[in-house]
């Protein structure tokens, strides 16, 4: 495949698209071994969650030292480093005996897999400009939203079988670490060529004096609240769907799971296509669009009919919405930062991301405290609907 830095095998590329979908598997995966591990650890019930939230906050706390190495010492050794903690941690866990060490490991954990989407992504912003570099990007969040289909249900079927299969699964990051040790080339033009006197990283302090005066930019600024409003939107569909339609609609698991699944169908089948979207739409029109598309989807929600299997319809045009607006997003995040702080600016981003995800359960699970389920969905999809509006408006730079 032609890149900006010549010709790079197109099975490179994949696997760079699989190392992302990777970085998704920190919590899909393990959820529904949750209550197989808490059996194995004699866990009690109100402290079986911390194996998802310990590696949020992994996530959270490394991912802006991420950034920093990703710009200080390049793709590769970055890329490398968080495949093997990944895989290492997990495999450890499958031999470990309590479930204190399990959650160290699980936080050690946290810190390769956080580091694996922004790779990628910054791998692909160093490889392809402008319409290329959108359509891979599609193909990554394409890639990530299917991982988010499939991996639960891996995760389940391990499960069903030994719980210490799901975190075996983690082996295969070393293998891909392997591959990509033999034949994954530096991206960052500065760290490219050895014995460069550009490859010296700068000072942590004026690193992150660079860093603050970029993050002053109202462009970029605003790009950190379009991750973090993405993945609340995100997490209050996951965090009550399954609440709302088992209780309020009287449906099964299987049919939530498959519900879930079908809003990340569409949004991986939107975001393949968006290099051709673009074509037609600009960036502010699909940010829109996909935003509109959310706010119908959740303000659908309380007006279908109890017990109805047209709620799916609710589920399609959410994922199409997400389809057109996580690619359009994650793009800029890596056209719009300076080349020397592209790494940082984009695990910023990710972080951003962990926040949207952590807020969304805390301030609408107290928001359900006072009341009802389809107030939530009206509000949220209000909130969607006017940030879309705001994306769209030609005088404010997002």
């Amino acid at each position: 495949m032609e890149t900006r830095q010549g010709n790079i095998p197109t099975y490179l590329i994949i696997m760079i698209l699989i190392m992302g979908a990777f970085g998704v598997m920190g919590g899909g995966l393990i959820a529904p071994a949750l209550p197989a591990i808490g059996e194995a650890f004699a866990a009690p019930d109100e402290q079986i969650g911390l194996v998802l939230s310990i590696y949020t906050l992994a996530a959270a706390l490394s991912l802006p030292l991420t950034g920093y190495l990703l710009d200080a010492v390049g793709r590769r050794k970055v890329g490398l480093a968080c495949l093997i903690i990944d895989g290492t941690a997990g495999l450890a866990i499958i031999f470990t005996t309590s479930f204190p060490a399990m959650l160290v490991l699980r936080f050690v954990q946290g810190i390769g897999i956080a580091g694996l989407i922004p790779v990628a992504m910054t791998i692909i912003g160093d490889l392809f400009q402008k319409k290329r570099r959108l359509q891979v990007m599609g193909y990554l969040t394409g890639t990530i939203s299917l991982g988010a289909v499939v991996i639960p249900s891996i995760g389940g079927f391990l499960a069903s079988v030994d719980w210490r299969l799901v975190f075996a699964v983690y082996g295969f990051s070393l293998l891909l670490a392997l591959f990509f040790f033999g034949t994954l080339p530096e991206t960052s033009e500065k760290h490219r060529k050895k014995g460069s006197k550009t490859t010296s990283a700068e000072s942590p302090r004026k690193y992150l004096a660079s860093l603050f005066s970029v993050l002053k930019i109202t462009e970029i600024r605003n790009l950190m609240i379009h991750s973090l409003i993405i993945y609340f939107l995100l997490y209050a569909l996951v965090t009550f769907i399954p609440l709302y339609l088992v209780i309020g609609h009287g449906f099964t698991e299987i049919f939530t799971g498959l519900a879930l699944s079908l809003q990340g169908l569409f949004s991986a089948l939107l975001a393949s296509q968006a290099g051709f979207i673009a074509d037609f739409l600009s960036w502010r029109l699909r940010a829109a669009a996909g935003f509109a598309l959310i706010a119908l989807g959740f303000i659908l929600l309380p007006f279908w009919p109890e017990g109805s299997y047209l709620l799916s319809a609710s589920f399609i045009i959410y994922g199409t919405g997400m389809g057109m607006v996580s690619p359009t997003i994650y793009n800029r995040a890596t056209g719009l930062p300076p080349a020397n702080l592209t790494g940082s600016v984009i695990a910023i981003f990710n972080t951003m991301k962990f926040v949207g995800m952590t807020l969304a359960p805390l301030i609408l699970g107290l928001i359900f405290a006072v009341t009802g389920l389809e107030t939530i969905f009206i509000g949220v999809g209000i909130g969607a609907a006017l940030w879309g509006f705001i994306t769209l408006r030609p005088l404010i730079a997002i």
